[in-house]
């Protein structure tokens, strides 16, 4: 048989892409956690140290300002240059007078003092209450330029108050520094991630592949068998190894798989067994009433032999169909319908007189005996008698002529136990399991001519285990047999 391996293939690619999607929005995650945490601390970082030197320069050029020194500007110049030493990055240091105009930039702009005292203001609105001496706590300005290639920088600007101990604020020393540097490094760093993340993500798909084949190959192995089984071939076994989960559920297969392989067989059997039984006396019917049609016979006493044997042959049939009646009826799960309390030693009195004209007819000793106690079961009365009958009808057909059969009851470990013992031709020990199935003899030949069905025991047993009890055997060939029913004691209300 061919097995498609396509859908197994497709399941270790479905896995492998599952994981894939679990890692790769783990390292999404991780990756946008670990950039945002670094930009926060090197922008935070660059704004303290640009606030740091703007309030230096404010406190160096501070006097020459006032004062109107023409050397403030080498001063600024020469700030701007440090600070951009410092920094790895152009600084531009721009000192704003207290009505906002620019009087000096360290990049010697001309006449652009109009345009960039519109420009900061315009941006920095918060340089007007700086100049009028108000408490201003510098914010975060992140400006994007356009450069001269069309493309975007951004550029961080601070700013601090220039004080004089005789005119107050009179202006403003303003920082622009470009955040380039702190760009690259974090797209060097966003790089690295995404490869290292890419590379990881390549190795968690090949080793997720090869160990998605270790959960597919179990599954294969049982939908392999599976497949086998729906086709009809029961005998299917599976060899799981793995995990103990996998193991067990391969031994969970191989137990449902050997019950159905039994069961069927025992279908097999029980439709052999229960043909054949129904055949026997069909056949013999047929024989003797093509005997009368085609034999000419003026005796009477003939006729009457032969209606005779076709009537029994009826009763054996007949015996055989009530019997698989009641069998199908405990298979298909029918409980008891009376739930009666039931004094086992009326009930064996009364099914012992039914049977003791047939043990006096063999010459066997029929014989009861009770205990002190007398025990109480729960349940229904006439499928308990039932077992009794079966019991004790097969002990004597079993026992030679001549022999015994007793019947006892009494109170064990909280059961009432019946105990059935005959002095027949006993059971083989490799025979013993095999007594309770359905139409075993142990000698077919007499149980042909006793009549027995083979059912007796195994409907018996069906009853017994039904009302919560238990059957056993105990017997020795050529010496006789012991069966032991025990049944629930009825529990006082």
């Amino acid at each position: 048989m061919r097995i498609n391996r396509r859908p197994f293939s497709t399941l270790r690619w479905k896995i492998a892409l599952a994981y894939l999607v679990i890692i790769g929005l783990g390292f999404l995650i991780i990756n946008i956690s670990i950039m945002e945490i670094f930009e926060n601390d090197m922008i935070k970082g660059k704004k303290m140290t640009l606030q740091k030197h703007a309030i230096e320069i404010a406190q160096t050029i501070s006097n020459k300002y006032y004062n109107g020194d023409p050397d403030v500007i080498f001063d600024i110049q020469d700030l701007g240059d440090d600070v951009t030493r410092k920094e790895a990055e152009f600084t531009r240091v721009l000192v704003l007078n207290n009505r906002g105009v620019v009087d000096y930039d360290s990049y010697n702009v001309v006449g652009a003092g109009s345009l960039l005292k519109r420009n900061i203001l315009e941006d920095v609105p918060e340089l007007e209450s700086v100049l009028k001496g108000d408490q201003v706590d510098p914010k975060d300005l992140y400006i994007p330029i356009r450069n001269n290639d069309n493309s975007l920088k951004r550029v961080m600007y601070t700013y601090a108050p220039i004080i004089h101990n005789k005119g107050g604020v009179i202006g403003v020393v303003f920082l622009s520094s470009s955040l380039s540097n702190i760009d690259v490094l974090l797209s060097r760093i966003r790089n690295m991630l995404n490869l290292y993340s890419a590379i990881i993500s390549i190795a968690i798909i090949i080793i997720s592949f090869v160990i998605s084949s270790f959960i597919t190959q179990p599954i294969k192995e049982l939908t392999q068998g599976i497949e086998k089984m729906s086709q009809g071939h029961l005998d299917q076994r599976v060899n799981i190894s793995g995990s103990e989960e996998f193991k067990r559920l391969g031994q969970s297969f191989n137990i449902m798989s050997e019950k159905l392989e039994n069961l069927d067989k025992s279908r097999n059997e029980f439709v052999s067994n229960a043909s054949h039984e129904l055949k026997t006396p069909l056949s013999s019917m047929k024989i003797l009433t093509e005997s009368l049609l085609h034999t000419q016979i003026d005796d009477p006493e003939i006729y009457t032999e032969f209606l005779t044997d076709i009537d029994n042959e009826i009763d054996r049939l007949n015996s055989i169909i009530t019997d698989l009646f009641s069998l199908v009826h405990m298979d298909e799960g029918y409980a008891q319908e009376r739930h009666e309390p039931i004094v086992l030693k009326d009930l064996i009195l009364r099914s012992i007189k039914r049977l003791q004209m047939l043990a006096e007819k063999r010459d066997i000793e029929l014989t009861t005996s009770f205990g002190k106690d007398n025990p109480i079961v729960e349940g229904d009365e006439m499928q308990i008698q039932q077992v009794i009958i079966n019991l004790v009808d097969n002990a004597i057909k079993y026992t030679p002529n001549g022999g015994s059969v007793w019947v006892e009851t009494y109170e064990g470990a909280g059961n009432a136990i019946i105990k059935v013992s005959d002095t027949g031709i006993g059971i083989p020990q490799e025979d013993i399991l095999n007594v309770f199935d359905r139409f075993f003899r142990v000698d077919k030949a007499r149980s042909r001519e006793t009549g027995g069905t083979g059912l007796g025991l195994s409907i018996a047993h069906r009853i017994v285990l039904k009302h919560g009890g238990n059957i056993r055997i105990e017997s020795k060939e050529g010496e006789g047999s012991t069966f032991y029913v025990e049944l629930p004691l009825k529990m006082d209300a």
